[in-house]
């Protein structure tokens, strides 16, 4: 019996050999060619998955059942492969899982079979605090914060970031960017391409409504990173990021961010801003770098403006007043205030009048910092590095 059982394969191989020849060798049936390839030069971040594969053909350009495919990686470290053998399935599709390393590398995947040349798939992982997808203004973008994403810390704790890179056309921008989620709560930062934070966003309405809404206006176009990630810490879950543009207006005491470079016209009403003597104004935003220069203006021919800066206090959490002006000069009703950054921080602007109870139209300037105060660029490839700090979480309301 031990001997009938060696030859019976040989005799069956025998028996069916002109089979085997027909369909194929031990590598399984010889392919004719592939199509359909997916996933050459994709890029991933570091932790993270991809998926690659194509479709076999016999001779006739048929799809083909149950060709062999073998994968490897190399270098081996760079990545692992799951599965890193497969048959073709009824239409010949195959596909395999690549899940990069932790270090940035770029690495190539190899799938074999039979009858025709191996076939690469040349990929790259990277490193996601580095990287920015392109996004285009009035796109909806749906995204994830995962364990793979960026990861910035903030004191003991830290929190993932997806980035985006937009790109606007030359001139004044009024821009508004909604993050919007049920899985997490949203949190919104921009930045300019060179690195420096431009301002940030939480709730709408704080603990209410937890769609972050960050409108700016931009002195000028060029090129911005978005920042979209969670007021929590360590958290992950699926999010919806909107940009588009918007009025440039300040009405109703709604937060607004400026930028060097912007004008705006704009009408003191009483449904502005308000304190207990019935003051109205409109208020902005801004977060400079040091060294800069705050220059505004405030001008109109109906109200006698008045302009006051305040510095966001964060040990007190409060703002405390740094500059002031009615008459800018004698005889001239018009608000002027030029004040020099002594350190990066974050400034409310109070744009309002000097009598209260007063509405009407102004037109607010903030120049354009030039020479020797304007932000120095950190070079492209510190911007993701260094963008968000964690410094401004939790609280952010002007009083």
């Amino acid at each position: 019996m031990t001997l009938l059982r060696r030859f019976v394969p040989v005799a069956l191989t025998a028996m069916f050999g002109g089979a085997v020849a027909c369909g194929g060798d031990s590598m399984g049936p010889k392919v004719g060619s592939i199509t359909g390839m997916f996933g050459d030069n994709d890029s991933v971040n570091t932790g993270g998955t991809l998926s690659i594969g194509f479709t076999v053909l016999d001779g006739q350009g048929y799809p083909l059942k149950g060709a062999k495919v073998s994968w490897t990686v190399a270098p081996t470290t760079a990545a692992t492969i799951n599965p890193t053998a497969q048959t073709s399935d009824s239409i010949g599709n195959v596909s395999t899982v690549v899940r990069a390393g932790s270090a940035v590398a770029t690495f190539t995947v190899t799938a074999s079979l039979n009858g025709v040349a191996p076939i690469d798939f040349h990929l790259k992982s990277i490193d996601p605090c580095h990287y920015a997808a392109v996004y285009t203004l009035g796109d909806t973008v749906t995204g994830a914060l995962s364990t793979t994403d960026c990861r910035v810390f903030s004191g003991p704790v830290f929190y993932f970031y997806d980035y985006y890179q937009l790109n606007l056309p030359p001139g004044q921008q009024s821009i508004r960017i909604n993050e919007l989620s049920d899985r997490i709560d949203p949190y919104v930062e921009f930045y300019r391409s060179t690195g420096e934070l431009l301002g940030w966003d939480d709730d709408i309405q704080p603990g209410v409504i937890q769609t972050s809404q960050f409108d700016v206006i931009l002195g000028s176009g060029g090129s911005y990173v978005i920042g979209a990630t969670s007021y929590d810490p360590d958290t992950t879950g699926t999010y919806t990021l909107i940009a588009k543009p918007r009025p440039t207006t300040l009405a109703g005491c709604q937060d607004a961010w400026m930028t060097p470079g912007a004008t705006i016209i704009d009408t003191i009403r009483s449904t502005d801003c308000a304190d207990s003597l019935k003051n109205y104004s409109d208020i902005i935003y801004m977060f400079m770098q040091a060294s800069e220069v705050i220059r505004v203006a405030e001008r109109s021919s109906v109200v006698n403006p008045r302009l006051k800066l305040y510095n966001a206090n964060f040990a007190a959490a409060r703002f405390d007043s740094v500059a002031a002006n009615d008459d800018s000069a004698s005889g001239n009703p018009n608000a002027y205030i030029a004040y020099t950054v002594p350190a990066n921080g974050w400034y409310l602007l109070q744009i309002g009048t000097a009598a209260p109870s007063d509405t009407g139209e102004y037109t607010l300037a903030f120049d354009a910092n030039t020479g020797p105060t304007a932000p120095q660029s950190r070079g492209a490839a510190r911007v993701l590095r260094v963008l968000p700090s964690g410094t401004f979480r939790g609280w952010k309301k002007h009083s």
